[in-house]
């Protein structure tokens, strides 16, 4: 690494800050600040030595204090000089104290790559998240408003404020308006975060955001809307060359996402369906910049940049087009250091083609689960560094804003996207008829055969959108272009235009036409751009692509589309101007031309178009192909007369066995979703309770619960009796005599909550236990006291870990039942471990229950609570980090299955939900403030992870995270990472929880285990062998379980076999290590005990799924080969370490037999593409 120092211009202030850092240390007493002698020296020079840059590049201090302090967001203006937001007050002013951030304007006037030139622009201000230079002057996200600051006088500095518009919410200070960018099309970009609700007043109305999204503003008219929701903090925000949208979260876990206009993506509030980033499992990124131009390489062109503020690390990804997505791939980092400090936040291209970073400096994350008053929080400190390309020439930018506008309006295919943007900028701000009149001489004069020409108009487009003098002729042009991309970025042009679309206009009927475009990404701009039109036409085009193959993106662009028209299309079914076979008012597709109609209903859940949908299956409009799908729908939304017609279809003889257990499944949920039940006789699911297809029975016994038919239970009663019947038909058995009640059902009930004999050859796996599981549960409905005697029986036996949280979940999910299973216990001795367990699920689950609490701990001779950690102890355990830690006990220590860690917590998506994503903890932590959180984990709860209780009307109580909430619904993740559908219907009252982390989980461990632990969580995300993983690897694992099925299916069948049908077999999830590799020990297998050598087995089974976007040779590579046998997608591969196939595109199984009699060591399976084929594929965590 080469590398640049910057000259020392302030000795004096460095050693009067060492000084109070030395102060700070030796004043405060208190835990939290055990730490604080790892503050390292706030130098410069200090700190670059430490930063690692990518090979070719090298990196220079560009700026740093006193020049700036605390840099937030950053952006450049036409002239090259970088305007910084700074707040030295952040998170919070201190009582008594003023606001006096500031805005701050750096330039480098000799050009030696340094800034010498800092100018105040403004200040007075109270926590300025965001600056962009604009109008005269600039935008500034300060606090609630959005203000624009003007220089009216020439001397730099502000003397003018308007606020432009106010009514951002201010919940949480790193949430508040922020990350402006401009647009290719002249808007203004800002982005704010989940824990705020802004409800603004334009001259439009009122414009309402609650949760984090993306807003977008027009600033000659003043109109604001939403352009996207979703993401717990996206601080990052940008377009590709053409004008395609991406973001990344500051607090997610998905890397870069593609943002679809109008979309919602994870914890969008109110949003029945999100979409996803591209890479699940990545560690939370701050601030994005797509790179390009003559200064950069070429494999760098067009690559995203972002900040792992977490880990120290500026990271990179390279994009591919895949459908109407993209494959976003992790390359090798920018910039990367162990320098606890270095916390860069934005990121920008400079006009000289470098890569300007912003550090905001600072030896701990600032988030809310930190102490606002530590003193570890530094306000003081800030760096803006600067890489370069070695060996390769700086770009000479232009003065812009000197240039006429002719020079201006050629440079608008500049290689580089700087003065791209920069030049469409001035433009924007000089007259209207002086620039549309430039552009007409301009495109005049271009030449029929200049390879540039479909982008200057492109770029021609989007200034004129910036001024509002729409050019349909040139969408013409750009339309029937065979770029796919120039296609797709005009389609979003128009739709800044639509108030002035004619109906009748050329390039009104080609934009319906494009509804049909050979590219899918092409196909979603229309149908997002056809939804703001409103019109019936538009609604048929969007109807028209869902008859087609689609993918997630586009799929999901057309299911909101269909919604957001569903008034325009609904009215014209309903009044009989649309119907199937309609040709001339109806979408005419190379399919059904119902299948539109039937998608459209189904993604609109369009009740009232249900009995429209009988009465066009009576007529015989529906074609026979399509019946079964009809009958589905009809199944899912219909009335009681209407779900007759799914009943009698369903036990018609000629459907088929498949066909009649979807129509069943659709009856049973309407009953359960929505309480709704054919009308007529019930009786005629009876001959399906003994049918023999598994999953027809299955859902026939099920129905017969929900629709109360008494008289099939002597027949279900025997089904939950026999012990060689599928071991899920016996539940639904046990499920079902419990709705039906009753005291021969009862009586067999008690019974089964009684323990029963092992399975045979499987003496870990107690193949009843699911049964007398449901028995239980099913108690709790006549026989209370019954079930929770039985449950505290169960509970002295000493059941399997899993069993125990069940059996603690079945009470505590029951108004009162906490209470009743504690009185139970005081008749029982439960052991040691399985007290402990049982105090976990308790304590876990977000609520006290002091009363069940009490009763666990008397039963199990455990004390009288948690234990309390005296400093003294602390203490100790933070000296054997520094001294005694090993991170690879301590990775051993968190498998650990009596911990349950994994349960709850991923690493890079390896793992739970439950909890925060630990992938970059350890870059992200000080030591102390790791232990508190592992000793007393209700003191700080990370945001986002604030758990919910919920009291129904059935008398169930659930608890959880929320992940989602809609009008109609809120979506919780329980302890055991189950998510819950919770209807908002059913709830009577909600209050806060406790942390789902169990207090008292590391009560059980030695301060040594306790100490690795915790050293190898500080690992976690920094440079070494804990970094992020590489997302190479296979990372989940599914293990087979020995049930008894699988004992049957193994000795009758071949391996091969066994694996193929899949249908009955139990699958255990496992997850590697964070170098990939997956340990062994202590998972199921296959263990015989015949007496011929030749017949015994020690066999495990693993599973994994590889996603392929597109098709070609992959490389599966194994750590070593030895005692391993592969298929995939049930195709037996030949053995060997390194093994080729060529793959189509979608997702692949691929099943591992680990012979472990040949080997006992991990398995690390990696996969790659082939070097010089085009094959991309992703393995998802």
């Amino acid at each position: 690494m080469s590398s640049s120092c910057h000259r020392d211009q302030f000795p004096s202030l460095r050693l009067l800050l060492l000084a109070m850092f030395a102060l700070l240390s030796w004043g405060n007493e208190g835990f939290a600040q055990r730490d604080l002698k790892n503050i390292p020296v706030p130098d410069p020079a200090e700190e670059l030595k430490s930063l690692e840059v990518a090979d070719g590049f090298e990196i220079n201090l560009f700026a740093a204090d006193p020049l700036i302090h605390k840099p937030i967001q950053m952006n450049f203006d036409a002239q090259g000089r970088l305007w910084v937001a700074a707040s030295e007050i952040y998170p919070q002013i201190e009582p008594g104290k003023v606001a006096n951030d500031k805005i701050l304007v750096l330039e480098d006037t000799n050009g030696d790559g340094q800034a010498d030139k800092t100018t105040v622009f403004a200040d007075g201000l109270l926590i300025p998240t965001a600056v962009i230079p604009g109008d005269g002057g600039s935008y500034v996200a300060n606090s609630t408003e959005l203000v624009h600051f003007k220089d009216t006088n020439g001397d730099g500095k502000a003397d003018e404020s308007r606020v432009i518009l106010s009514g951002f919410g201010t919940e949480d200070t790193h949430h508040i308006l922020h990350t402006f960018r401009w647009g290719f099309d002249g808007l203004l970009y800002m982005n704010q975060s989940i824990y705020i609700h802004s409800h603004i007043e334009t001259p439009f109305g009122v414009r309402r955001l609650n949760a984090g999204g993306i807003w977008q503003y027009r600033p000659p008219t003043g109109q604001l809307e939403v352009f996207a929701r979703g993401w717990v903090n996206t601080w990052g925000h940008h377009f590709d060359r053409y004008g395609q949208s991406f973001a990344t979260d500051g607090a997610g876990g998905e890397g870069i996402n593609f943002v679809v206009p109008g979309a919602s993506y994870p914890t969008a509030a109110n949003s029945p369906r999100i979409l996803h980033g591209l890479n699940p499992g990545s560690p939370k990124h701050c601030g994005l910049e797509v790179v390009d131009g003559r200064h950069l390489p070429d494999d760098w062109q067009g690559d995203l940049i972002t900040n792992d503020f977490r880990g120290h690390r500026v990271c990179r990804f390279k994009l591919t087009p895949e459908g109407t997505g993209y494959v976003s791939k992790p390359m090798p980092d920018l910039v990367r250091t162990n320098h606890v400090a270095f916390r860069p936040i934005d990121i920008k291209q400079g006009p000289d083609g470098a890569i300007y970073i912003a550090d905001w400096y600072n030896p701990i994350i600032q988030h809310g689960e930190v102490d606002f008053r530590d003193p570890r929080r530094d306000h003081t400190h800030g760096r803006i560094w600067r890489v370069t390309a070695k060996g390769r020439p700086l770009v000479k930018t232009p003065a812009l804003q000197s240039l006429s506008t002719a020079e201006l309006v050629a440079l608008l295919t500049a290689p580089e996207q700087f003065t791209r943007q920069q030049a469409k900028l001035v433009l924007r701000e000089r007259p209207q008829s002086e620039v549309i009149s430039t552009l007409e001489k301009h495109a005049a004069s271009l030449s029929a055969d200049d390879p540039l020409k479909n982008d200057w108009l492109l770029e021609s487009l989007w200034v004129r959108v910036a001024h509002e003098a729409p050019d349909f002729k040139t969408c013409e042009v750009l339309l029937n272009s065979s770029d796919y991309r120039l296609r797709a970025a005009t389609v979003r042009v128009l739709g800044h235009w639509q108030k002035d679309l004619n109906s009748e206009s050329p390039v009104m009927v080609k934009l319906l036409q494009l509804a049909k475009d050979p590219h899918s990404q092409v196909r979603m701009e229309v149908v997002r751009t056809l939804s703001a039109l409103g019109t019936a036409d538009a609604a048929r085009a969007v109807l028209n692509v869902a008859a087609e193959p689609m993918d997630e993106f586009l799929e999901y662009a057309v299911w909101l589309s269909a919604n957001e028209l569903a008034p325009v299309w609904h009215a014209a079914v309903l009044q009989g101007k649309w119907s199937p076979g309609d040709q001339a008012t109806s979408p005419a597709t190379s399919k059904s031309s119902i299948e539109p109609w039937l998608y459209g209903i189904k993604a609109t859940k369009a009740v009232q178009l249900i009995p429209v949908l009988v009465q066009w299956l009576q007529a015989g409009k529906i074609p026979e192909a399509e019946i079964a799908s009809t009958m589905e729908i009809i199944g899912s939304l219909g009335g009681p007369p209407q779900l007759s017609l799914v009943l009698n279809a369903a036990i018609d003889q000629t459907t088929q066995a498949t066909q009649r257990s979807i129509l069943l499944e659709a009856l049973a949920g309407a009953k359960k979703s929505r309480d709704i039940q054919p009308a007529g006789n019930l009786e005629k699911i009876a001959p399906f309770v003994q049918s023999k297809e598994l999953r027809e029975q299955f859902v026939a016994v099920e129905l017969a619960g929900l629709w109360k038919q008494a008289q099939l239970a002597g027949e279900i009663r025997q089904l939950a009796s026999d012990r060689n019947r599928d071991v899920s038909l016996r539940v639904a058995a046990v499920q079902t005599l419990a709705k039906l009640g009753g005291a021969e059902n009862q009586t067999l009930l008690e019974q089964l909550s009684k323990p029963s004999e092992k399975v045979a050859n499987a003496p870990d796996v107690n193949e009843a236990d699911g049964v007398r599981l449901a028995a239980i549960r099913g108690l709790m409905v006549s026989a209370s006291e019954a079930s929770s005697q039985a449950a505290a029986l169960w509970l002295a036996e000493g059941p399997a870990p899993d069993v125990v949280s069940e059996l603690l979940q079945t009470f505590l999910r029951e108004k009162g039942g906490a209470v009743l299973l504690a009185k139970s216990l005081v008749t029982v001795k439960l052991s040691e471990d399985t007290a402990k367990l049982a105090l976990r699920s308790v304590t876990g689950s977000g609520r006290e229950e002091p009363q069940l609490q009490a009763a666990l701990r008397e039963s199990g001779h455990l004390g009288s609570g948690p234990k309390v950690w005296s400093t003294e102890e602390l203490e100790s355990i933070l000296k054997k980090v520094s001294t005694e830690g090993n991170a690879a006990r301590g990775e051993q220590v968190f498998r650990r299955a009596e911990l349950a860690c994994m349960k709850c917590h991923a690493i890079g998506g390896a793992g739970g939900a439950v909890g925060p994503d630990l992938v970059s903890i350890g870059a992200s932590a000080q030591l102390d403030y790791l232990l508190d959180s592992m000793v007393t984990p209700n003191k700080q709860v990370k945001e986002n992870y604030n758990t919910v209780i919920l009291a129904l009307a059935d008398g169930r109580v659930q608890s959880g995270i929320v992940t989602r909430k809609s009008a109609s619904e809120i979506v919780l993740r329980d302890a055991n990472d189950v998510e819950v559908v919770v209807p908002v219907k059913e709830i009577e009252e909600q209050s806060a929880g406790t942390s789902l982390m169990p207090a008292g989980l590391a009560d059980g461990l030695t301060q040594t285990e306790l100490a690795d632990l915790i050293t190898f969580l500080s690992q976690l995300g920094k440079i070494g062998p804990y970094a992020p993983p590489s997302g190479k690897y296979a990372m989940r694992w599914e293990v087979l379980v020995p049930t008894d099925p699988a004992w049957t299916k193994l000795y009758r069948t071949s391996d091969t076999e066994l694996l193929r049908q899949g249908q009955g077999l139990e699958w255990k999830t496992a997850y590697s290590q964070v170098d990939g590799a997956l340990p062994l020990a202590d998972l199921p297998a296959f263990r015989t005990r015949d007496r011929l050598a030749e017949k015994a087995r020690q066999v495990m089974f693993l599973k994994t799924t590889a996603t392929v976007t597109t098709a070609g040779e992959v490389v599966l590579s194994l750590n070593d080969s030895e005692g391993v046998e592969i298929w995939i997608d049930g195709e037996s591969i030949p053995q060997g370490q390194i093994v080729r196939k060529s793959l189509g595109a979608g997702n692949h199984v691929i099943h591992l037999a680990i012979d472990l009699q040949k080997r006992t060591n991990e398995v690390q399976l990696e996969l790659a593409a082939e070097k010089g084929a085009q094959a991309k594929w992703q393995i998802k965590p």
